[in-house]
């Protein structure tokens, strides 16, 4: 801070002299000379320095009590020495306190810089512990980084140790698969040769069985023909003579007829055998719709007890089929409440009874002590026929989703209802009225051939009216796609201590049932059929079956739409294509 310069007292009180000087009165008889003494004494002492031209200097040598007067000496003199007195002592008082005022800033400025020679020092050894800190961090990241690289080294020593290790295990493996595989190939090879040899076998035995029941066709035919011309001839001479003859042997005319067989993978139904099944099932289909027919309009009527559970266990079946999804435990949910809100009611519910034999076409009829051990309740049958109505038509409209899960878990409630001891008569589950309903829109299921160029022929095929209304090309292939994986997951079941209600081996007839159909003869609902069968359930056929499966399904999507005829191109492509997709899945056939 700036020390302004010092104050002189002339700067201070050289104004004020004048007027002093100027305002003292004169004495009476003083001269003129003294008074221009005076005036020029003020003069020069106005003019002059007051530490240097002060009147005081001037007299200093002469005592204050001397009685040696100046002879200029006089009253305005001496207040003027006594005011320049005062005013010496003034300016020594104001240059004693400037000179303190000086001492003391002095003071507070050496405090101010030992106080910032203080801060700097802190600052400065702040800055050496910076230092040191940023260097220790230094040399800490320096050993971290050769830790590190250390650790790295290893770790790569370590993994190229792994993978050479890996490369061994994995050329060894390599080799064990490869020995595994060509092992399989082989195996494969072999099994599939028996399985072709198999289907072969199959194929000569249907071939022999139709010439067969051909030939017996016509011998019966003949022997009929023989047995009318004996018996004519037999007339004609007894006309004519009176004396008879013996008439001549006469063949047999027919052969005794057995139950009804049933189709199966052991024993392949000829074609003639699976006409003669699917007419006896077409007849229970007329009977079972005559029954449903007629219990219905009789209990719609109001004096009837049944109209409302008859009316409210019908519409709970068909809500709750409609719920179904993906979803395992809502499954398991529905499967109860039918249990519980319509097929327990009908059990329950008193009424009439039908008797149940002309019902059952596959299974024999046990003996009976008496007719009333052939009744079964007419509500229970008739939920059964509503119910496999609506299941097939759920099959039908969940065909059209790309998610093959929910046919799934409606197959799996049909067949746990189907196989429940509670609703079985005897033990024989009612299957035949949902597989009569099966004979009726989808015949090629069972082997039954037919022509799309005729009505007839494709009434034979399945082509029949959808809601009331002709159905068109991708209707009738929705349909025949969501009927064969209906009846896929109805097939292939198993349950603990439960036998199913369709047999495993009805699966495999149909998949070879259309296999070994002639080209001549297919058609593309042929094809969507077995896209129902094979695309959702290949992984259980081959599970069931092995490598007998892999034979059928390699001929199913490979040798079939080989063959297929041009009318069948675009429904064979979706068939033909699914290996690919089977193989992303770990699934060869080759």
């Amino acid at each position: 801070m700036p020390i302004p310069p010092p104050r002189t007292a002339h700067h201070a009180h050289s104004s004020p002299l004048p007027r002093l000087a100027t305002k003292m009165p004169a004495r009476s008889g003083t001269s003129s000379s003294s008074m221009n003494t005076t005036s020029s004494f003020s003069s020069s002492f106005m003019d002059g320095s007051p530490s240097r031209q002060s009147p005081s200097r001037r007299i200093m040598h002469t005592p204050r009590g001397s009685i040696v007067r100046d002879p200029y000496d006089s009253p305005s003199r001496q207040i003027a020495i006594e005011f320049n007195l005062k005013l010496n002592v003034s300016d020594r008082n104001f240059n004693e306190q400037l000179d303190q005022a000086d001492a003391v800033r002095a003071k507070k400025h050496e405090r101010d810089l030992a106080i910032a020679q203080e801060e700097h020092m802190k600052v400065f050894r702040g800055a050496e512990l910076e230092v040191q800190r940023i260097l220790l961090e230094e040399e800490q990241a320096r050993r971290r980084r050769e830790e590190e690289q250390k650790r790295e080294i290893e770790r790569l020593q370590r993994e190229k140790a792994q993978e050479e290790a890996d490369a061994q295990r994995r050329a060894l493996e390599a080799r064990q698969r490869e020995e595994e595989a060509a092992h399989r190939a082989a195996e494969h090879r072999r099994q599939l040769q028996e399985t072709e040899a198999r289907l072969k076998a199959q194929q000569e035995q249907q071939a022999a069985a139709e010439r067969q029941a051909k030939e017996k066709e016509e011998a019966d035919r003949k022997a009929q023909d023989a047995a009318h011309a004996a018996e004519k001839a037999k007339l004609q001479q007894a006309v004519s003579s009176p004396a008879p003859r013996p008439a001549p042997a006469a063949a047999p005319t027919a052969t005794p007829t057995s139950a009804p067989p049933t189709a199966s993978a052991s024993a392949p139904a000829t074609t003639a055998h699976a006409e003669q099944v699917h007419a006896k099932y077409l007849e229970l289909h007329a009977r079972m719709k005559e029954f449903r027919v007629a219990f219905a309009n009789q209990h719609k009527q109001k004096s009837s007890p049944l109209k409302g559970p008859v009316g409210d266990t019908r519409r709970n079946i068909r809500l709750r089929l409609g719920q179904i999804n993906t979803d395992r435990k809502d499954s398991v949910a529905a499967i109860k409440k039918l249990r519980e809100d319509s097929f327990n009611v009908a059990l329950s519910t008193p009424g009439p009874t039908i008797d149940i034999r002309p019902f059952l076409i596959s299974q024999d009829i046990p003996r009976l002590a008496n007719e009333a051990e052939a009744q079964y309740p007419a509500f229970l049958l008739y939920m059964w026929i509503c119910f496999e109505k609506f299941v097939l038509k759920q099959f039908e409209k969940e065909a059209a989703s790309t998610d093959g899960r929910t046919i799934q878990e409606i197959g799996l409630i049909a067949a746990s209802l189907l196989a429940d001891q509670r609703y079985m008569w005897k033990g024989i589950p009612l299957t035949d009225i949902l597989v009569a309903k099966l004979h009726r829109i989808c015949p090629i299921l069972f082997g039954i051939r037919g022509t799309m160029n005729t009505m007839p022929g494709r009434a034979r095929l399945g082509w029949l009216p959808i809601d009331k209304s002709e159905p068109n090309e991708e209707q009738y292939g929705q349909r025949m796609r969501g009927l064969g994986a209906g009846y896929a997951a109805l097939s292939l079941r198993s349950f603990n201590a439960k036998a199913p209600a369709i047999p495993m081996s009805e699966y495999w007839r149909a998949v070879v049932s259309i296999c070994n159909t002639p080209a001549e003869h297919l058609w593309p609902g042929h094809f969507a059929i077995l896209y129902g069968l094979v695309r959702d359930y290949h992984k259980k056929f081959l599970s069931f079956y092995g490598a007998q499966a892999r034979g059928v399904l390699r001929r199913a999507t490979y040798d079939l739409p080989a063959r297929a005829p041009p009318r069948c191109k675009d429904a064979a492509g979706p068939v033909s294509v699914l290996p690919l997709g089977w193989k992303k899945e770990g699934i060869s056939l080759d």
